[in-house]
């Protein structure tokens, strides 16, 4: 199945050559996880970073589906 990663601000250097903008499309298998489609990227969900599929917070250890948009960036503090 296919979904959508999309990397924003220093993530986007772990982007494929070949990726359009901010965005690469990928195969996963049925049942990937949104820390496995990271994870291809080397990012770890410890909190360093947002992690957003389709918009939302995903659920712990949730399943991607068919189409789904995985984003991730990094989170930033300010005052």
């Amino acid at each position: 199945m296919k979904v959508s990663v999309r990397l924003l601000a220093t993530l986007q250097s772990k982007l494929p050559e070949d990726a359009t903008g901010t965005t690469c499309e990928i195969e996963v298998p049925p049942g990937s996880r949104v820390e496995d489609v990271l994870g291809r990227f080397g990012i770890v969900d410890d909190h360093s970073n947002v992690i957003l599929v389709n918009g939302h917070s995903p659920a712990p250890h949730q399943e991607l589906r068919e189409g789904d948009v995985v984003c991730a960036f990094p989170a930033i503090a300010g005052g």
